[in-house]
């Protein structure tokens, strides 16, 4: 009787287990645990700004880990004498990606990432924008202003962008990253450039050089992005103006060009003098990428 008890109690325990691990809807895409990435599921890009040079890159998996490294150098303006302050202020990108899921809008992704090394430099006396070294998380989810958006054009489509980065203007210990999310909208065919609407970025906190953390977005699909840094609180972004007011004024529309992507990205001070050149270089590791499909 008592071996029959003990097996009545195993197999509840067994079916009670069940529904919990079916309605579980996280999926792994990829744990890297591979020889080579899977063609089936990554893409590659680069892209860089202006006379950004794009130096040294690197996209592999090693040790079972995806390794993306980006060391990039801004673009300079010739010496003069006397010196001539820079026509143009800002920054310029260089861009290491992976792609995935690049026909799929995801409901959630989250993944863990660990940033190796993180440099930046600028020019502060001829650029007050400073250099940004990070890696990030990126995906494209709906179009805010035009509801016959066509593939390749990625005017009005709306990105979530989540980054753990090293600033050449911080004032943090050297081995202190920041990480923030941005919601913004393309205002440019290859996206290019974008526009926040009014929609600040937000700090999720602060983590070391050399720490694993999870970052993870949720869109619902409707109104909310809802991000998430290891167990810090989670902060909740509302796109829809009606229903916040320092929100802007935007559509849900179909996206026009799905794509997902883990990147390191060095957005660089420009046209800094010769022996200034702004310098930015990122090593990270990614692990664990898990995406969630809406029902």
């Amino acid at each position: 009787m008592r071996n029959i008890l003990c097996g009545i109690i195993f197999l509840l325990i067994c079916l009670i287990g069940i529904p919990a691990q079916a309605d579980d809807p996280w999926v792994l895409y990829d744990d890297f645990n591979s020889a080579f990435m899977d063609v089936t599921k990554w893409t590659s890009s680069e892209s860089r700004g202006g006379e950004v040079v794009l130096l040294e890159t690197v996209r592999e998996l090693h040790g079972n880990r995806l390794s993306l490294a980006a060391r990039a150098f801004g673009n300079i303006v010739p010496p003069s004498d006397p010196p001539v302050v820079p026509p143009f202020m800002g920054n310029r990108p260089g861009d290491v990606n992976a792609g995935f899921g690049w026909t799929k809008v995801f409901q959630s992704m989250k993944v863990s990432v660990k940033v190796n090394e993180a440099q930046a430099t600028g020019c502060p006396y001829f650029n007050a924008t400073p250099t940004t070294a990070r890696a990030r998380l990126i995906g494209f989810y709906f179009n805010a202003t035009n509801p016959s958006a066509t593939q390749g054009n990625r005017i009005g489509d709306v990105l979530s962008q989540v980054r753990i980065q090293r600033s050449s203007n911080s004032t943090d210990k050297p081995q202190i990253l920041e990480v923030w999310v941005d919601v913004v909208r393309c205002t440019d065919l290859p996206c290019a450039n974008a526009s926040n609407d009014g929609l600040l970025p937000v700090q999720l906190g602060k983590i070391n050089l050399g720490q694993w953390a999870t970052i993870q977005v949720d869109w619902d699909g409707v109104s909310y992005f809802t991000i998430k840094l290891d167990k810090e609180p989670a902060v909740v972004i509302d796109v829809l103006g009606p229903k916040n007011p320092g929100a802007p004024i935007w559509n849900i529309y179909p996206v026009s060009s799905p794509w997902n992507a883990l990147g390191v990205s060095n957005r660089l001070a420009a046209n800094c003098p010769v022996d200034q050149r702004a310098m930015g270089y990122v090593e990270a590791e990614f692990d664990n990428l898990f995406v969630r499909s809406f029902p």
